[in-house]
């Protein structure tokens, strides 16, 4: 506890968790994208204490996208960031991200927009989420997710939370001939 009081007293306060659903309770990061530039479908949030951006998964996505999004929870807690091979980084107090497993996700619209867990290629014991943009209109997309702890089992209730997309009527490839379908 005392290290606590120094960390508050010394300005060590920081949030490394950047809420991007309706409820503030999930963070969804772009990890990989088909037919299309990352740019097209992320947008970037700051953390200007920090000094850091993420990629978030934007609000609007072309037609014929597939993307694959990752999903953390956010832990009070002390945390270090900032660390590499040679140092261990910066000790700070806070909310940060904390791996979940997708329990469940839904699209409201599967015609707009459709859903799948896929494994994570970076963490075998963890999936992703694919989404596919079919044709323009709006889905929600309703994430169901339990936090892991650092032995990747599953901690505390459930979270819901949701997150709006609207698909606009612009192909994700910027006119290349060739656009991939999703297989059936």
């Amino acid at each position: 506890m005392f290290a606590v009081l120094i960390l508050v007293a010394c300005g060590g306060i920081a949030d490394e968790f950047l809420p991007n659903t309706e409820h503030g309770k999930l963070e969804v990061t772009v990890e990989r994208t088909l037919n299309t530039s990352p740019d097209n479908v992320t947008e970037f949030r700051f953390n200007d204490r920090l000094r850091y951006m993420r990629p978030m998964l934007a609000r609007t996505l072309p037609m014929w996208v597939e993307v694959h999004v990752d999903v953390f929870a956010s832990d009070f807690s002390t945390y270090r960031f900032g660390g590499g091979w040679i140092t261990r980084g910066d000790l700070y107090v806070g909310r940060r991200a904390v791996p979940t497993e997708i329990v469940e996700v839904i699209s409201s619209d599967e015609n707009v927009l459709t859903s799948e867990l896929v494994p994570n290629p970076a963490d075998p014991k963890r999936h992703l989420v694919k989404l596919f943009t079919l044709k323009p209109g709006i889905a929600r997309l309703t994430f169901k997710t339990s936090k892991l702890d650092e032995k990747r089992q599953r901690i505390d209730a459930l979270i819901e939370d949701s997150f709006v997309l609207t698909v606009s009527g612009i192909p994700g490839n910027k006119g290349s001939p060739v656009i991939a379908k999703p297989a059936e």
